[in-house]
């Protein structure tokens, strides 16, 4: 008895089935061509204020960074979500932190190709809070 179901899940109709599922799966995904990658976040920026916000306050609201690096000796942190399409435009936004050596935010810059960011950037003059934030 044992041997007959073994057998009969193997048999060439069960087999079929149980590639089908599997197949049309990879095939789903292949034929969206839609790829994602990091984690998304607001886009809202007035919270952050140079020589003020802290590695700690960041980490809190954003969670770790994506990449960490170096400019002109201070460190980077950097913060992305890149959605890639196959057919259509792709868009990605990035925030790169700059940190004094003290651990205050120095400066940053954020970067959007999504439509929904448009007109989200306000220029403010270097060295001034901006917003409420921490």
């Amino acid at each position: 008895m044992k041997f007959s179901l073994i057998a009969s899940s193997f048999a060439p109709r069960n087999l079929v089935r149980r590639i089908k599922m599997p197949t049309a799966l990879v095939a789903f995904f292949a034929l969206s061509g839609c790829v994602t990658a990091g984690d998304d976040f607001k886009s809202e920026t007035s919270w952050l204020k140079e020589g003020h916000t802290k590695q700690e306050d960041v980490r809190m609201v954003l969670g770790e960074p994506r990449f960490v690096g170096n400019s002109q000796g201070r460190p980077t942190w950097t913060y992305g979500y890149y959605r890639y399409v196959l057919v259509g435009d792709s868009f990605t936004k990035e925030l790169k932190l700059y940190w004094n050596p003290n651990g205050t935010l120095s400066h940053f810059s954020f970067n959007s190709s999504f439509p929904e960011d448009k007109g989200q950037t306000q220029p403010h003059k270097k060295g001034q809070p901006q917003g409420d934030g921490f």
